[in-house]
């Protein structure tokens, strides 16, 4: 029942950690919820790791919104979906464009509209797209006969984003920063409302009661729904192992630019430098993180190429060989 739920991760809005999320659904008897932060999916790993923890089943998704005006939710069926989801808003925030009011037709995603802004003469829906109402909205529903037309492409949409008041008068303060404003000046559009808080399951399907082809919408579009990744200390990881053809040749490589780079740096290096040199190139290569350095190094490589700013962090930052 639960498809727009939001951590601290939707950034300037957001208030709620991960883990606490979690437990506010466990709290509530929820089983199955999507997490769908605002035009960001960071919390999305750590989400799916620590979900059956809580007994809940993760769903995917994101709140694609210009500044705090929601265009859509999309929601993954899978893991297709999500990278697609991932693609199509990358476009967005590489170019700095706006989010258009309907979305393109994503594979392997579902699309929710907020059924407030839904102009039923703009298009029709399509097969993937449905109308998410609120459960103020279930009045205007009840009285207009034109409307229910569309009961068959309707869900529940009852957002998440706030625990308790204090949480809103964060989020107030966040809005607030994010518009560069005093918060006695912060536009009511710009920010959520007070009553975006985790329900009970049974008491928001309650709501719903007049319309149960929108509770059976819901509970379908979620059973639609599934991710999976391959979490967990037995999983091999998927970083890249070689920057060349082997380890062999990473080491010699590194070798090579370190001692090239020392005639650079070091005008007369002395033993103490080549001791030094010879020690981190050993635990480097015994740690196994050359192909690490040497794909940073190309990366800073680029970045000179480009004449881009750039700051070193980290241990390895103030090792001799990446000196």
């Amino acid at each position: 029942m639960y498809i727009n739920n939001h951590t601290y991760y939707s950034l300037r809005y957001g208030t709620i950690k991960p883990k606490e999320l979690l437990t506010l659904a466990k709290e509530n008897g929820a089983q199955k919820f999507v997490l769908s932060d605002i035009n960001n999916t960071s919390a999305c790993l750590d989400f799916v790791r620590l979900a059956p923890k809580y007994g809940i089943t993760p769903v995917l998704g994101i709140d694609f919104r210009n500044k705090a005006i929601q265009q859509f939710i999309g929601i993954a069926k899978n893991n297709k979906g999500f990278e697609a989801l991932n693609t199509y808003l990358s476009v967005f925030l590489h170019k700095g464009d706006e989010i258009p009011e309907r979305a393109e037709s994503l594979a392997d995603a579902f699309v929710v509209y907020p059924f407030s802004r839904f102009k039923n003469s703009a298009f029709e829906l399509r097969e993937h797209e449905f109308l998410g109402v609120t459960p103020k909205e279930l009045t205007q529903l009840k009285f207009s006969k034109e409307l229910q037309v569309y009961l068959p492409k309707m869900v529940v949409l009852h957002t998440v984003s706030f625990r308790n008041k204090q949480d809103f008068n964060a989020h107030r303060l966040l809005r607030s920063i994010d518009n560069n404003t005093l918060l006695s000046k912060l536009s009511p559009e710009e920010e959520g409302s007070p009553e975006h808080k985790m329900l009970p399951a049974k008491e928001l399907k309650s709501l719903y009661v007049d319309f149960p082809i929108i509770i059976e919408n819901t509970e379908w579009l979620l059973s639609q729904c599934s991710i999976d990744f391959e979490l967990g200390q037995e999983v091999e990881p998927k970083n890249q192992k070689c920057y060349t053809a082997n380890e062999g040749m990473d080491f010699r490589l590194m070798r090579k630019l370190a001692y090239s780079g020392m005639k650079y740096r070091y005008k007369r290096p002395g033993k103490r430098i080549f001791n030094r040199l010879e020690k981190e190139l050993e635990i480097i290569q015994e740690k196994g993180f050359v192909s690490y350095f040497l794909i940073n190094w190309k990366i800073l490589k680029y970045a000179r190429r480009k004449f881009y700013f750039f700051v070193w962090r980290g241990s390895w930052a103030y090792s001799i060989v990446s000196y």
